[in-house]
């Protein structure tokens, strides 16, 4: 976020602070992702058990849609979350 575009009496914290974490629940981190508003590439899990869950909803977002939920859409198995420690996001 570019902070010379936030306005008001947050504006001076804002242009001190480069992060923020954030907790989402599962249901609102889908919504961002299938609506495409969010992208896993964009932040960071701050661990393991948090990244395997953000893998499988890419995947399963990817499928849907990517792919014509009829057609293509199946419950995503277990056995294809990567389990990749070099993968971050």
């Amino acid at each position: 976020m570019d902070s010379n575009h936030v306005k008001g009496k947050g504006a001076i914290a804002v242009q001190k602070a480069e992060k923020v974490q954030l907790e989402f629940s599962l249901e609102t981190l889908e919504r961002l992702f299938m609506n495409g508003q969010l992208c896993a590439a964009e932040f960071s899990c701050l661990n393991a058990d948090s990244k395997k869950v953000v893998q499988a909803l890419c995947l399963n977002t990817c499928i849907h849609r990517v792919c014509n939920e009829k057609a293509c859409a199946a419950p995503l198995k277990a056995s294809l979350i990567i389990d990749n420690k070099n993968i971050s996001y």
